[in-house]
């Protein structure tokens, strides 16, 4: 097991977050990912490994259709000083639908698979589930408003958010985040404000991707522990899902309303539902994660 490393945790990000999903074609549905980032852990991150194979599999659908579900696992952990291949299998152009499976692999070991679902727009019902936030991302926390309310050990995390990291965040308190909560229940706003130079859809929905993965894996801790990368957890995601509902603007304030309604011998769940800035669910995600306290921090 890798355990949580505060100077990978530290480094400055370097990569433009368009740039970092941008992959060469190096034959028949075959593709490269160049560049990398690792996670606090020192492996790949996996919402990155998740948006990338989305990218390739992009690239292979028919014009006109657009991702609708992705279903994917982690099957080992990324090397992030190793390039990572993803071959993509045609698996069905049907009328309206096509599905599409990933694979990525490095040195030729799979570490990751993806089940893609494809479709062409159409009309029929129309309603969603109401978000309960009533905050706005202009009047939660930033990184910055925070870090005098917690301590300094909890406050190293905020640090990923300095210099020029892609990623803003937006946070309604400090309970769920750097203290225990009686409920596995919190939200968020994210946004990557280097994506307002893309106006692709469907580029949107690979960055969504990327961002999908970002704080979910912590909801299940919250009544147990300080749901934060740290030496008291060992954490591994094992699988990630979407569902595409509407299109995205990622340059833009997501909410994230998320939940973990099971936690149990280690393999835990989180669930959530995703809107727009004017309410209007875009997304739902659901991951399982593998998270297993350290030195004794159980409760």
């Amino acid at each position: 097991m890798r355990r949580f490393d505060q100077r990978i945790f530290d480094r400055r990000w370097e990569l433009d977050i368009v740039d970092l999903l941008a992959l060469e074609d190096v034959g028949q549905d075959r593709f490269v990912a160049p560049r990398n980032q690792p996670n606090a852990y020192g492996t790949l991150y996996g919402g990155q490994i998740a948006a990338q194979a989305l990218t390739a599999a992009d690239r292979t659908v028919p014009e006109g259709r657009k991702v609708h579900s992705l279903h994917s696992y982690f099957l080992r952990a990324g090397d992030n000083d190793k390039r990572v291949d993803y071959d993509v299998e045609r698996t069905r152009d049907g009328g309206r639908f096509s599905t599409r499976r990933v694979t990525a692999s490095q040195q030729g070991r799979i570490i990751f698979s993806m089940e893609c679902s494809y479709r062409s727009g159409t009309h029929g019902f129309s309603h969603f589930r109401e978000q309960h936030a009533t905050q706005s991302a202009e009047d939660a926390l930033a990184p910055e408003d925070i870090r005098a309310m917690v301590s300094e050990e909890h406050a190293s995390f905020l640090g990923l958010f300095a210099g020029n990291y892609p990623v803003e965040l937006r946070l309604p308190g400090t309970a769920g985040y750097f203290e225990t909560a009686p409920e596995a229940k919190r939200h968020y706003w994210l946004r990557a404000p280097g994506a307002g130079r893309v106006s692709d859809p469907a580029v949107h929905r690979q960055i969504f991707t990327f961002l999908s993965d970002f704080m979910l894996v912590g909801v299940p801790l919250v009544p147990h522990t300080v749901a934060l990368p740290g030496p008291h957890l060992f954490v591994a995601s094992l699988d990630h899902n979407v569902w595409f509902h509407r299109d995205i603007r990622c340059d833009e304030w997501l909410l994230f309303e998320t939940e973990g309604p099971n936690a149990h011998e280690g393999v835990n769940l989180a669930q959530g539902h995703v809107y727009d800035t004017k309410g209007v669910l875009v997304a739902t995600v659901a991951q399982e994660a593998l998270q297993i306290p350290q030195d004794g921090d159980q409760e």
